[in-house]
């Protein structure tokens, strides 16, 4: 994965409540569903990421900037 698309995913978990549910199921799944490929070291990197610190961020975001969960 390059860091552009290391980047879209962390992105993509900022703005897309229905992608971060689904990850923090289970990031591997979530990432496979979505075409992001990740190496296992990446995914190891990532997997630590604490997904209710980016919800915290997600909640301070213009709901305009959000997907929407419809």
């Amino acid at each position: 994965m390059s860091q552009d698309a290391v980047e879209r995913l962390l992105g993509r978990l900022i703005t897309d409540g229905r992608f971060r549910r689904s990850a923090s199921d289970s990031l591997e799944s979530a990432c496979l569903l979505a075409g992001y490929t990740l190496s296992p070291a990446e995914l190891r990197m990532l997997t630590g990421l604490k997904l209710e610190m980016i919800t915290e961020i997600a909640d301070q975001l213009n709901p305009g900037l959000c997907r929407s969960d419809a």
